[in-house]
């Protein structure tokens, strides 16, 4: 890799896998996607370790989503390259949900876009009561390529998640059922080291066996089918997008995002 865009760090019966772009608030680049999948293939094939923390550098965001800048800048709209993409992304994810050993996600600041996926896609999460989760993708003509929601929350919850694109709060989420513990910030780090402890304590095979058991039965409901469907609609949604949102991304291109965002908020002010 070019630049560190991922840590790799063992702590007793742990490994942990950091997001490490703080000064961008772990935005997620090609690099990162690319590599992601291998920093946790590795630590679920490292004997001594029972549990995977995945966390993020820096205060102000476990990430902020996907590198708007990067997709923008470089827009995948020919279909085969598109639909490859769309398959990368989607199978990085995966690594989280089909490690045999669980995954526990802890989260800080901004959790926006793709990274939500992250989130979701772990087996627990600790979230620090800072914590701000919010897809705001609708707004800019994205549709999800993964869509783990329905599978971590009600229809109804769902829908008003990803239609309105509203942020919610770590206490937010507890109360959707996502999250599964909120604590203050400066005791996030302390308290999913104590959640990872005590599950590096139990029986190591009987764990994995009991995830794969759980996991099985929602692949058995169609969730992998529908992850593979959720990433097609994306491909066609990508597509109109570039079309769609062609000033937008004008402006990306020559002013930076901020500038972009920006111009956003005052055409809906407008309306």
């Amino acid at each position: 890799m070019s630049e560190e865009v991922l840590l790799y760090e063992k702590v007793g019966k742990i490994s942990k896998v950091i997001l490490n772009r703080p000064k961008v608030r772990n935005a997620l680049n090609s690099v990162l996607m690319e590599n992601f999948g291998d920093f946790i293939r590795r630590a679920d094939a490292d004997p001594d370790t029972n549990v995977i923390v995945l966390c993020a550098a820096g205060e102000k965001a476990f990430t902020a989503g996907f590198d708007l800048k990067e997709s923008i800048g470089s827009p995948i709209v020919e279909v085969p390259a598109r639909r490859e993409n769309s398959l990368m992304e989607l199978n990085t994810l995966r690594t989280i949900w089909e490690a045999k050993k669980p995954v526990i996600a802890s989260v800080q600041g901004y959790c926006i876009g793709g990274g939500v996926w992250f989130a979701f896609m772990s087996d627990l999460v600790v979230a620090a009561d800072n914590a701000q989760f919010s897809e705001p993708e609708l707004k800019y003509s994205y549709a999800s390529d993964v869509l783990p929601e329905p599978w971590k929350m009600s229809m109804n919850r769902v829908k008003q998640f990803l239609f309105l694109g509203d942020f919610w709060s770590a206490q937010d989420m507890k109360e959707a059922g996502v999250v599964n513990f909120v604590v203050p910030a400066d005791q996030l780090e302390a308290k999913t080291m104590e959640i990872a402890n005590r599950l590096a304590d139990m029986p190591a095979e009987a764990m994995r066996i009991l995830k794969y058991e759980i996991n099985q039965s929602y692949e058995i409901m169609g969730m992998h089918q529908a992850q593979k469907f959720a990433a097609e609609m994306f491909n066609l949604c990508r597509i109109n997008q570039v079309q769609e949102q062609a000033e937008f991304n004008k402006i990306v291109n020559e002013q930076g995002l901020k500038a972009a965002m920006a111009w956003k908020a005052e055409q809906e002010g407008k309306k």
